[in-house]
């Protein structure tokens, strides 16, 4: 009676555990942002405004972020080029896509993309 009962309780314990490992484990991709809070969603779009080029970063179609100027710098100096309002907005999209909040932009990754200021 024992014998019986020791088996039945290890065979239910291989269940659970066979039960436990499938679903923690094979419960297919995950999102890359899944159970990360924030800003997960977004999209750049430039803008032109009286001196030059800005951008926009959208989560969904809201506006979470309007740059007229060249972030990291002194004083309000517009982007001359959309193509550097562009590519300076995905870098901002990219930070904040991989949860880095604020998505600050240095000197040092301005150059980088041969922006120009």
């Amino acid at each position: 009676m024992i014998r019986k009962f020791k088996n039945v309780l290890i065979a239910g314990l291989l269940a659970f555990a066979s039960i436990t490992f499938i679903f923690t484990s094979c419960n297919g991709k995950k999102d890359k942002n899944a159970g990360r809070e924030g800003f997960q969603h977004f999209s750049v779009k430039s803008f032109r405004n009286g001196t030059g080029w800005g951008y926009r970063i959208y989560q969904d179609t809201a506006a979470v972020i309007e740059q007229p100027f060249i972030p990291g710098m002194a004083g309000n100096v517009s982007f001359s080029t959309e193509e550097q309002a562009l590519k300076t907005g995905r870098l901002v999209e990219q930070k904040l896509e991989n949860g880095i909040f604020p998505p600050t932009v240095t000197m040092q990754e301005l150059d980088s993309m041969k922006i120009k200021y």
